[in-house]
């Protein structure tokens, strides 16, 4: 049986489907959550939904009037360009995607911190969850923000839930003979907002 929250965070992915398709856009659900999308059901609680969506800075006017009219209250971080939701408790964060060509920008703190990343690890098939119509970020995006957190933050140390999800996608770029150390090669990292602070690139 679900829980209350389980119940919320189902009716915030259709409306965050919905609303992106009303602003022709598209967004993506990333971290904890991908892993009970591609399994179908939920797997533990969780307490938000982390996204990115593509073009955000110039759809972020409009999808705020849009989340609010479904009862959504809305707050956009602007030296990080985060975009929240919150509908009772449930809350949702979006970060700016951005692509050229056949690379993809996750600005994930605006301008002072992206990862670039293969376009094509992006899943394009909307995967059902629970009737719901979900894009993901692919596992090998997954992957790789899981065995080298560093590439967002020096800061960063991995939790239970991190060790068990990184688990979780090593067996399945095994089941496709992927191997890791070629995914590596494929991203970079740009943290302005960690140089200042005297930390080297990872």
């Amino acid at each position: 049986m679900l829980s209350e929250n389980q119940k919320q965070q189902i009716q915030v992915l259709k409306d965050i489907q919905e609303i992106s398709h009303l602003c022709s856009t598209i967004t993506f659900i990333w971290g904890g959550f991908t892993i009970d999308i591609l399994e179908g059901f939920f797997l533990r609680e969780h307490h938000d939904i982390d996204c990115f969506t593509l073009n955000l800075l110039d759809i972020k006017n409009d999808i705020s009037d849009l989340f609010k009219r479904k009862g959504y209250s809305t707050e956009y971080i602007s030296d990080i360009d985060m975009f929240i939701i919150d509908h009772n408790g449930c809350k949702a964060a979006f970060n700016r995607l951005e692509t050229d060509k056949d690379i993809a920008m996750w600005r994930h703190i605006g301008n002072e911190g992206t990862l670039y990343f293969p376009r094509a690890w992006l899943v394009k098939v909307y995967i059902s969850f629970y009737d719901i119509p979900v894009l993901i970020s692919g596992m090998e995006f997954e992957y790789v923000i899981k065995s080298k957190v560093k590439l967002l933050s020096p800061l960063w140390e991995l939790r239970d839930k991190d060790l068990e999800a990184l688990e979780y996608w090593s067996k399945k770029l095994k089941l496709r003979d992927i191997n890791p150390e070629d995914l590596f090669n494929q991203v970079r990292s740009d943290n302005p907002y960690w140089r200042k602070k005297g930390y080297q690139e990872y």
